[in-house]
Parts: structure tokens; sequence; C-alpha cells
């Protein structure tokens, strides 16, 4: 089952802050979604999986709520 952090109501940048405190201790391989209404999310997220090396995948609803899955695989 994949850990799910529900970061709907806060702003720019608090859900990516969130997010980066979780990642931190997470374990190698293992996944986690966060969830998202902040219409700037998708650009955070992205921009931080690529400077931090985590793979993301990112699915929107058409009602503005954004649910990016990430994990890391380092060897």
């Amino acid at each position: 089952m994949i850990e799910e952090h529900d970061f709907i109501g806060l702003k720019c940048p608090l859900p990516v802050l969130k997010a980066k405190r979780v990642l931190k201790n997470l374990i190698n391989g293992k996944k986690v979604t966060f969830i998202s209404d902040d219409p700037a999310s998708p650009i955070d997220f992205t921009h931080f999986s690529e400077n931090e090396g985590y793979e993301i995948s990112i699915k929107s609803t058409s009602k503005g709520i954004h649910y990016f899955t990430m994990y890391k695989n380092e060897i």
C-alpha cells in the first residue's frame, strides 16, 4: 500500500516543503503519494523531483486536485 499525505488547502510553497520532510525519511524504493489543490504544485513538485533525483508520476483531476507519486531508486 502506498502511503498518502493530504496537503489540500495549503498554498505554495507549503505542499512541497512538507513533502520534502516526508521524503527525507523514505525507505529507498518505497512510493509515497502527495495530494494538493494548489495550482502551482505541479510545477513545484516537478522542479523538486528533478533537482533531488526522485521519480515522479503526476495525475490531475478536472476539479484541480493533483496526485504526486514519488520514489527514489538509489543503488
